[in-house]
């Protein structure tokens, strides 16, 4: 336990560091005293782990790729933290071998014991880190350890918790980070699994993922509503909620069509802003300015 504790110490004071604004939203959908599965977007590496170890509070069962595993050290250090590989079918492929079915019999094992025990596991269902504007296609994993570990009574209230993670600029520091908690998919319904159980669920699963992530059809799409959101922030102010909320408006109509939606979120922002004004000719005035200044901006392509 020390080194998980440790880990965690140290996680919090890096990430407070190097990021200008961690939000949290829904920590508190976080079930506490019950096996959980939590199945997290991976568009930041090693990063995203971290800040799933700094965001749930309780221990996690952490897996990662396989390939982290062949240097030596690290392979010290990852099962020293607890860290259980995941040998990918692609990274099998690569090393010129056929796959062997049972080549993650062990990791399974570990997860589902540790899920009949009440512990809680991360995932990455994705089974990759990457650049794209959207979610990938999940792997079906997840599903399949939640269902095997559901097969026993130890693990009968098992619960799937979805975590969004959206980061303004990744690569750059002193950015902002959103981490968004989803409603806990609880798993008694799925207590005697049917045929393509594991392809429902996974599909149950992107579901939740995609509720709270940004994904868009394109890049393009991507950076339009980017540089949107940006404008958003800039004349109403706020943190990463603001940021995400204007980028998932934009995603979800569109530049022009979300424009009255954008430009009314706008003017509730400043109304809650100016809300202890006296003057009430100063909020209109106030809103107006606003969101004059956001319209010309989508105008012009910002």
């Amino acid at each position: 336990m020390f080194p998980y504790t440790l880990m965690r110490a140290i996680t919090g004071t890096a990430l407070r560091w190097y990021y200008r604004d961690i939000q949290v939203e829904g920590r508190e959908r976080i079930p506490r005293d019950r096996p959980l599965i939590v199945v997290v977007n991976h568009p930041n590496a090693l990063v995203d782990a971290l800040l799933v170890v700094w965001v749930v509070p309780r221990r996690v069962l952490l897996t990662a790729k396989s390939t982290i595993f062949v240097n030596p050290l690290a392979s010290v250090l990852l099962r020293w933290l607890g860290v259980l590989p995941l040998f990918r079918t692609s990274d099998v492929a690569r090393g010129g071998t056929r796959p062997d079915p049972s080549r993650n019999r062990d990791t399974f094992r570990a997860v589902v014991a540790a899920l009949r025990a009440g512990g809680a596991v991360m995932i990455f269902p994705e089974g990759k880190s990457h650049d794209d504007p959207s979610l990938a296609p999940l792997k079906s994993g997840a599903a399949r350890m939640a269902l095997e570990a559901m097969s026993s009574d130890h693990a009968a209230n098992l619960a799937i918790v979805p975590i969004g993670l959206t980061f303004e600029r990744k690569e750059e520091p002193r950015t902002r980070v959103l981490v968004q908690i989803g409603e806990p998919l609880a798993m008694e319904s799925w207590r005697r699994p049917e045929k393509g159980a594991a392809d429902a669920l996974t599909t149950e699963i992107d579901t939740r993922l995609r509720a709270v992530t940004l994904n868009y059809a394109t890049t393009d799409d991507a950076a339009r509503a980017a540089r949107i959101a940006s404008l958003v922030a800039a004349v109403f102010g706020g943190g990463a909620a603001v940021i995400v909320t204007a980028l998932a408006f934009a995603g979800a109509h569109g530049l022009l069509e979300g424009l009255p939606i954008l430009l009314g979120f706008g003017v509730a922002l400043a109304l809650l802003r100016r809300a202890t004004a006296s003057v009430y000719p100063g909020i209109v005035l106030h809103c107006i300015f606003n969101a004059a200044a956001l319209a010309a901006g989508i105008a012009l392509g910002l």
